[in-house]
């Protein structure tokens, strides 16, 4: 069979160009059987007990006041001095914040780090485009490229069925809109019939090349030709395709290969030739205008979520730092109007004179 949907016709053909200048070249779908168309552990031990135990001939520990021993001090007592004075009104510290900030420093980074992480993942290895859908990509691209800008209009009408392949060769155009909304690339399908006329895969290249001359006055857009087999049904035809000047910008060797790889990967399946186009596009698109994450990407966004991550953390330590030494000076205030006036003036001749 040729069309879509199943394996079938020669190896992969090299690519052609034309001595005008306008970039045009060819595939043949590799064979793969016949076919035609679009279509965890424990740990053990020992238990450990610690302590201190009285030997013999030791003596008992201390209990308590034995005969012959004074009695302990009693503030206050008689021919006893009055216990210290405490110094309410001094401010005093024994908070120490580093260790908490540490903590939470090091517990900010992991969260982000790990964010991070799952983000470059999930880039990496899905993303959503202009169809509304999310993909996952086995093809990668290495070249940056910026959409093209033009002032032409897409144009719906982008099909040219002469086998009758199409379901819908309309709806299906219109579908091939989130390719040129990705790139500004105008797609441009033809299912050509078998013409005996055209022997060789050069012959066919020029074709296409032509046809983009003759009908179309713009330079954005990308042709696809598939030229059929005099046995239309079961031999895989030749595919060529002619670019316009500025779409060879985006649509270049590399974007070619991804789209012919997209074309192997759905041409064979039980899909319909709506569906087999519409996902070759929309995949060729989502990889040739997204270069995947590198290591160095990932280091710029920790770097950028780590500075924030400390400034937040810092800001935090600030406050809670400020509301430590409030509390501090609220208590030092009420200690102040609760101890006696001549309390105070002595400690404070105790602080000017000792």
């Amino acid at each position: 069979m040729g069309r879509a949907g199943s394996r079938g016709g020669g190896g992969r053909a090299s690519f052609g160009g034309r001595s005008a200048g306008r970039v045009s070249g060819g595939h043949s779908v590799g064979r793969a059987g016949g076919g035609s168309r679009a279509g965890r552990g424990s740990f053990g031990g020992g238990s450990y007990s610690s302590g201190m135990g009285r030997g013999a001939g030791m003596p008992p520990p201390p209990t308590g006041r034995g005969p012959g021993m004074p009695p302990p001090p009693m503030w206050g007592g008689p021919g006893m001095p009055p216990p210290p004075l405490g110094r309410g009104y001094r401010r005093r510290s024994s908070y120490h914040g580093g260790g908490c900030l540490t903590t939470t420093i090091i517990t900010v980074f992991i969260i982000v780090f790990i964010f991070v992480l799952f983000q470059s993942i999930a880039a990496s290895t899905g993303r959503s485009n202009s169809y509304g859908n999310s993909y996952s990509s086995e093809q990668t691209s290495r070249i940056v490229r910026e959409k093209l800008k033009t002032n032409n209009a897409y144009i719906n009408n982008c099909i040219i069925d002469e086998l009758d392949w199409f379901d819908n060769a309309a709806k299906a155009g219109g579908e091939l809109k989130g390719f040129w909304d990705e790139t500004g690339v105008q797609p441009y399908i033809i299912l050509r019939e078998y013409d005996p006329k055209l022997t060789s895969d050069k012959e066919k290249e020029e074709w296409a090349a032509d046809y983009y001359d003759e009908h179309f006055d713009t330079e954005n857009i990308f042709l696809f030709v598939y030229f059929a087999e005099e046995d239309t049904d079961n031999d895989v035809g030749y595919m060529a395709y002619a670019n316009g000047y500025e779409t060879s910008s985006i649509m270049d060797s590399e974007a070619i290969e991804i789209f012919w790889n997209n074309i192997d990967k759905y041409w064979y399946t039980d899909m319909s030739t709506d569906e087999v186009f519409q996902l070759a596009f929309k995949d060729t698109s989502a990889t040739i205008m997204h270069t995947p994450t590198t290591g160095k990407d990932i280091l710029k966004w920790v770097l950028i979520v780590l500075t924030v991550a400390l400034v937040c953390a810092l800001i935090v330590y600030l406050v809670k730092e400020k509301n430590r030494r409030a509390k501090e000076k609220a208590a030092e205030d009420e200690r102040i109007l609760n101890t006696p006036i001549h309390d105070i003036a002595d400690d404070n001749l105790e602080d000017k004179y000792l």
